[in-house]
């Protein structure tokens, strides 16, 4: 039986590590780590006043839209992102899905919950009543002809703002799991090219919770760090809060065969569980995260000393990073210490929603320039028979590697990718 597989003709993301695979490589290393003040509110008071924010300069590009969907922009930060992304990205988009027909198509988008633009329409309301607060909302949730309204925008927006601005398309499914929305993205637009479904996808997402009301929600549920995340360190304390939005171009063999296409990369397997154990945390044993690993691993019919590197979830969290160890350990056994594993949360905060396409993406960027990026902030490593580098990145050819992402509920998602160059 042949091993499936799914091209990866191009990944960009729009971080607080930069825009474009180029920026991310330089401040991968560098080992830049992005975390600075809160410039979007009003953080004083908070126990933690420090995130990964995406650089306001890479946002200009705003300016040139309408002013229909700069109005959306202005009060959906997830759009602001996304819409960035794709136009700085425009005329490659156009030219690739100009190649094959609408319906051979598909969009599949990892999504964040809507965030209530609180400060914005404090600063609208003219009359402090219920009848000027009412008006003031009035007056923004409007809809302006772009199937968009300025708030309370529903998941099609990402959608049809492709469609609408890019170019047309023949399928979308958005998906809503958390922090592995977008990874999920990824392995259902693979499924959906494997079945035979579609020639090109677009799949990836977008996500911030640098937000009064998201970020105050993650405080009190004791995720954020009051000081610095630190993945796999044995006196981590939570994760930085983050923002992403990015997508990867997937492709069939016919279709990179026709267009005389040479991807770098492929995806070669995927795996999905559900822990089922509680709504704000993960299942301990991390039963869930190993049935994903070994389904991953099953579908890449890949030997387990094949594998080089596993960039993973690694929320720097109490919960999150031993049980994401021992699953690790006991899938791969006795290759363990010839497997390096990282997170690079670290560098650039929780993306929640776009952590997958984020961490897709610094897992393409390493393996096609030989780099192991480091757990930066891990001073005294979780004991484990895996690799753990620390302190500094290391150099190693990565032919097969995972990705992991889990997700409140005890959503998990991995990927197994190959190296085509090597």
């Amino acid at each position: 039986m042949s091993r499936a597989k799914v091209y990866i003709l191009d990944t960009h993301t729009l971080s607080p590590l930069g825009l474009g695979t180029e920026a991310l490589l330089a401040s991968l290393q560098n080992q830049h780590q992005a975390t600075a003040p809160i410039s979007q509110f009003d953080a004083a008071g908070l126990s933690q006043t420090h995130a990964c924010e995406v650089a306001q300069a890479h946002l200009a590009q705003l300016q040139e839209l309408s002013e229909a969907w700069q109005v959306v922009a202005a009060n959906d930060r997830k759009f602001a992102l996304w819409a960035s992304v794709l136009e700085s990205k425009r005329t490659a988009l156009q030219a690739l899905f100009g190649k094959t027909s609408k319906a051979r198509t598909a969009l599949f988008l990892g999504l964040g919950a809507n965030a209530f633009p609180v400060q914005r329409i404090a600063m609208s309301v003219a009359d402090y009543s219920a009848f000027g607060l009412n008006e003031a909302i009035a007056q923004l949730n409007f809809y302006n002809g772009k199937k968009a309204n300025s708030i309370f925008n529903h998941a099609d927006l990402y959608g049809a703002y492709f469609a609408q601005e890019i170019a047309p398309f023949g399928f979308c499914r958005n998906l809503m799991t958390a922090c592995s929305s977008s990874m999920q993205a990824i392995a259902f637009g693979a499924a959906h090219i494997m079945a035979g479904q579609a020639d090109l996808v677009l799949a990836g997402g977008t996500d911030s919770i640098i937000n009064q009301f998201a970020y105050i929600s993650f405080g009190k549920l004791g995720v954020l760090s009051p000081d610095q995340c630190k993945p796999f360190d044995t006196g981590r304390n939570g994760t930085i809060a983050g923002e992403c939005a990015g997508y990867t171009l997937l492709a069939s063999e016919k279709f990179v065969r026709e267009n005389c296409l040479q991807p770098r990369a492929a995806l070669i397997g995927f795996g999905n569980s559900m822990d089922a154990y509680k709504i704000t945390a993960p299942d301990p044993s991390g039963a869930g995260v190993e049935r994903a690993l070994r389904s991953a691993l099953e579908m890449a019919q890949l030997p387990l000393d094949a594998l080089d590197y596993i960039n993973a979830h690694g929320t720097g969290t109490r919960s999150n990073d031993e049980a994401e160890l021992r699953a690790i350990e006991r899938v791969v056994g006795a290759a363990a210490p010839h497997i390096a594993v990282s997170s690079t949360k670290d560098r650039h905060g929780h993306a929640i929603a776009a952590a997958g396409i984020q961490e897709f993406h610094v897992l393409t960027t390493c393996m096609a320039n030989d780099l192991i990026p480091a757990n930066l902030s891990c001073s005294q490593p979780i004991q484990s028979s895996l690799a753990l580098p620390f302190e500094s990145n290391q150099t190693k050819q990565i032919r097969y590697a995972l990705t992991n992402n889990f997700a409140f509920g005890g959503v998990n998602c991995s990927l197994a990718l190959e190296n085509l160059a090597l």
